[in-house]
């Protein structure tokens, strides 16, 4: 990892900044198959995620289990702050004028979005909160990561 101590010798070194490049791209396919997993185990729509998390009598669908959710979140914390702390860094590293806003909000609804998904068990209504701040920090982190392609390909 010492080579995002090096970001600002991009210019010299072509083959750092193809590093970087692909780290960056790697990370934005994680995003996007991290999406592509939670349609797919939750659901991202309202009556998906709502017959997964709380169950459907009607159709035979037992509830997720609390020890589950818990452990899925915690997986998610941890991959979340790890991809958003490789793309913080790089992009404060390139981008000397950084937007904070735009790092501020990545992180406080990678998190909150984590919080929501635990309420959703005992509060029902939040789904479609979850569900928004879920997308939200997904694009605000494919924001983060389109604007270091950006800089890395001038």
């Amino acid at each position: 990892m010492q080579f995002l101590d090096k970001a600002k010798e991009l210019d010299k070194n072509p083959l750092l900044k193809k590093l970087i490049l692909f780290l960056v791209i790697t990370l934005l396919l994680y995003l996007g198959l991290d999406i592509v997993l939670h349609h797919q185990q939750i659901g991202l729509t309202f009556t998906s995620a709502s017959n997964t998390i709380l169950g459907n009598e009607e159709e035979f669908l037992d509830p997720i289990l609390f020890d589950v959710l818990l452990e899925h979140v915690h997986a998610n914390i941890l991959s979340s702050m790890i991809t958003l702390l490789l793309l913080t860094t790089i992009y404060i590293r390139l981008k000397a004028e950084s937007k904070q806003r735009l790092i501020h909000l990545s992180f406080s609804t990678a998190i909150l979005s984590q919080v929501i998904l635990l309420l959703t068990t005992t509060l029902p209504l939040l789904i479609n909160i979850w569900i928004v701040v879920f997308l939200l920090w997904h694009l605000s982190a494919f924001i983060l990561g389109f604007i270091i392609i950006g800089k890395l390909l001038k």
